[in-house]
């Protein structure tokens, strides 16, 4: 698999890899998706429910946020609303990568969010997800 040039930024002679935190109650996925994205030159934060999403944030602000919907616990409302308070979290790019359908997502207001930039529904390509990200970075 060729890998998309744009997740590295130059800085003068540095490279900087590009960091991403994936929130996902499913340990399959959690896995699978880290997987691919350090396969991709990625680096990643996992989290497994919305309280350790939120406690890695305050160690680690990465570049994107995929964010499971549907978790026990802190529900993703509550999750980008602490982002939104944060302003050292401003940057960070949100992308829904969830079961949940995007109208009904929409009506739940978590579409709201300026922060929010894509909505991945599961079942996914790796192509969508690669892409996805690398657009996110590139915002």
């Amino acid at each position: 698999m060729l890998l998309p040039s744009r997740k590295k930024k130059k800085i003068g002679i540095m490279t900087e890899t590009k960091t991403v935190m994936i929130v996902d109650d499913e340990p399959d996925v959690l896995l699978s998706v880290a997987q691919i994205l350090e396969a991709s030159n990625y680096r990643t934060i996992k989290a497994k429910d919305g309280y350790e999403c939120i406690d890695k944030l305050g160690a680690e602000v990465p570049d994107v946020l995929l964010l499971d919907i549907m978790m026990p616990g802190l529900t993703s409302k509550e999750i980008i609303s602490e982002i939104e308070k944060d302003s050292s979290l401003a940057g960070i790019k949100i992308i829904f990568l969830t079961a949940v359908h995007s109208l009904e997502a929409e009506e739940e207001g978590l579409l709201a969010s300026k922060q929010v930039i894509d909505f991945i529904e599961k079942p996914f390509t790796v192509r969508r997800m690669l892409d996805a990200i690398g657009k996110a970075i590139e915002i």
